[in-house]
């Protein structure tokens, strides 16, 4: 898609300047504080939107298997499987290019005990199809985790300036970047009362804040829309997990009937 965001340059990024053992144990203690503790063992798991490939293996690392990450970028796929032979969890774990939009391609996956996407679907450009293809990979009983953008009164406007970045020349990206950086954190200790740099799951914040400036394509959904898109789906509230911030991911842990 032209005009849209390199996740894969960002992911790079983030793994060869931050990404370490105390980041991947970050992550797998916010899956087992998803599910339980003990919960990914034995399970089979996709990893919609894989990205550094760090939360399948924190599922890997968990005890789950066998594992699939999925991104449709080709850069993600090769710095995730790097990833895993880095940290000694490649076995029973593999990361495929494919378009979760392609529903041909889709259907040819085994369906999964547990499938997260965590903040990947709305950055498909089709939101709906992303979710209902996203849906079909989990197993009758078995959950789906998803983080999608809380709606806001704010967010036409963030998806303005996401637009606006990916337009920009790298050089005006980079100064937009310098420009946001303190705001959003100044606007997220306001909101929040908490350091905007101490991040959970793993994450890191100036990764987060291009991902939050130049994410695009946005897309965005209430908890109201999101529940019933889910339960129209097959699937039944487990959890739902609403954001620090008004216009961040709203968490959510479904069952599938």
């Amino acid at each position: 898609m032209t005009n849209s965001f390199d996740f894969g340059a960002n992911w790079l990024d983030f793994s060869q300047s931050v990404l370490d053992q105390d980041r991947l144990v970050q992550a797998s203690q916010s899956l087992e504080t998803l599910l339980g503790p003990g919960a990914l063992k034995g399970q089979s798991f996709i990893d919609v939107g894989s990205g550094t490939g760090l939360f399948s293996l924190a599922a890997k690392k968990n005890g789950a298997g066998p594992v699939i990450g999925l991104d449709i970028n080709p850069t993600c796929i090769a710095v995730a499987q790097k990833n895993a032979i880095r940290f000694g969890l490649h076995d029973q774990t593999q990361f495929c290019q494919i378009n979760i939009l392609d529903t041909a391609q889709v259907s040819q996956l085994s369906p999964a005990n547990i499938v997260y996407a965590w903040g990947s679907l709305h950055h498909t450009g089709q939101l709906s199809l992303a979710l209902q293809n996203t849906a079909s990979l989990v197993k009758p009983n078995g959950y789906l985790i998803v983080a999608i953008y809380n709606k806001h009164w704010s967010s036409p406007w963030w998806r303005r300036i996401k637009h606006a970045y990916v337009s920009a020349p790298r050089f005006c990206q980079k100064i937009l970047i310098g420009l946001m950086l303190p705001i959003i954190a100044a606007a997220k200790f306001a909101v929040t009362g908490k350091n905007p740099f101490k991040k959970e799951r793993g994450m890191d914040f100036r990764i987060d804040v291009i991902d939050w400036v130049g994410g695009y394509p946005y897309e965005y959904a209430s908890p109201s829309e999101m529940t019933e898109r889910l339960a129209a789906l097959g699937f039944e509230l487990q959890k739902m997990t609403l954001p620090a911030a008004p216009t961040g991911c709203v968490e959510y842990v479904c069952r599938k009937k």
